[in-house]
């Protein structure tokens, strides 16, 4: 059985899916191949690796990382190859209406077909608006275009893991999501960023490793909260099952500092939605 058995939308395919192609395309690996190939690495059945490549279903961390080490490269280095190009911020101008947004510039177009939507540099933005039959500057394709509601552009948040890869990939996707996240690695770095009050929202490993010892995020919380009474926080962990991370200490955490918690590995599209929901509820 191979992909070209069945006919695939791009459209529908998620950040994550287009990411993983993009890196079997650059190691060589035919189109056709490529379900067979996340299938035999991940050790999953035919059908959960299309499904996993040709429709929104959802991703894990290690799942992306094993794919990303198994061909040589890093999980970041795979996630920032395989976006659709450069995303630019721009400002989506159809009649008298500005729209914020993000857009992935393609092609230089000198005879765009009617109907398009095209980007053009002027005075200092990019403009993406409806194409012109005749061209007074010079015009892009559009390749892939994201609206940003005001609500989601103007939250910053703080993403915390001692895995560098880790904490790159949740913001990336929060950034793919509208969010403006930073990624940190060390509990030192968030603390002192966080206490100049920068951050609407905080994604937070609840271990943290530093000079081979292990802390957990509980003190940064309680700083947060002392300063912020309602920003949602998410808390995330794989240690539960190992014993590193004490499961009473956790939920004495969320019902004191009102945290919202997922055991790893997390979905990324349900962090989104947690912190989404959190900020619709405020």
């Amino acid at each position: 059985m191979t992909d070209s058995t069945y006919p695939v939308d791009s459209t529908s395919e998620t950040l994550a899916a287009q990411c993983v192609r993009a890196l079997l395309d650059r190691h060589g690996v035919p189109r056709r191949k490529h379900s067979t190939v996340v299938t035999e690495v991940l050790k999953l059945s035919y059908s959960q690796g299309h499904r996993r490549l040709t429709t929104d279903a959802t991703w894990t961390l290690e799942e992306l990382r094993t794919l990303a080490e198994h061909h040589g490269e890093s999980l970041a280095g795979m996630v920032s190859l395989g976006q659709l190009g450069e995303m630019q911020r721009g400002t989506l101008r159809i009649g008298t209406t500005n729209i914020a947004c993000r857009f992935a510039r393609g092609a230089p177009v000198h005879k765009p077909r009617p109907g398009a939507l095209v980007a053009a540099w002027v005075e200092s933005d990019w403009h993406v608006v409806p194409a012109e039959d005749n061209l007074t500057r010079q015009a892009y394709d559009i390749v892939r275009l994201v609206i940003e509601p005001a609500s989601a552009a103007s939250r910053r948040i703080a993403v915390l893991d001692d895995h560098t890869d880790s904490a790159e990939t949740i913001a990336g996707y929060l950034k793919s999501a509208g969010y403006d996240a930073a990624p940190f690695t060390d509990l030192a770095s968030i603390t002192a960023a966080s206490e100049d009050g920068h951050f609407d929202g905080y994604v937070l490993d609840w271990i943290i490793e530093t000079n081979g010892r292990k802390d957990t995020v509980r003190q940064l919380v309680a700083s947060i909260r002392s300063r912020d009474a309602h920003c949602p926080i998410v808390v995330l962990t794989g240690e539960v099952e190992t014993g590193m991370a004490d499961e009473s200490d956790i939920a004495t955490a969320m019902a004191r500092y009102r945290l919202k918690f997922f055991e790893k590995p997390a979905r990324l599209s349900i962090i989104s939605a947690a912190l989404a929901g959190s900020f619709s509820a405020a």
